[in-house]
């Protein structure tokens, strides 16, 4: 047998082992049960949300939204003596930097806080 017939014949035998390689195989999986999404909180549904559960006083309680990155601490809880609201001081530490601000938190009817206009 000649070298040009044993290039040839290895040629033909990687031929034929490549052949095998590209035959396409279903993928199988398990089915993955669908979770419902968590809907993004704006940063002022998490700080109200945390006023509403924060006791009244000067007790530091720290807040954190994931949908957003900001992250803050209320600084203090006070009743508004015109409402059933509650009046807050807090931090807010977003991308953009770190303010300082009061707000009021009341109940909005359902099982959500909004933030209303400050007094």
């Amino acid at each position: 047998m000649t070298r040009k017939n044993i290039g040839v014949m290895q040629l033909a035998l990687a031929a034929l082992l490549l052949a095998g390689c590209t035959k396409v195989e279903p993928l199988e999986t398990t089915a993955i049960p669908q979770s419902s999404p968590t809907p993004a909180k704006t940063d002022q549904a998490v700080i109200a949300d945390t006023v509403s559960r924060g006791a009244v006083g000067v007790n530091p309680l720290a807040w954190a939204n994931p949908s957003t990155g900001s992250v803050g601490v209320i600084e203090e809880i006070g009743v508004d003596p015109e409402s059933s609201c509650r009046a807050f001081v807090t931090t807010q530490r977003t991308l953009e930097g770190e303010t300082r601000f009061k707000g009021l938190a009341c109940p909005s009817g359902d099982s959500d806080w909004k933030l209303g206009p400050a007094r």
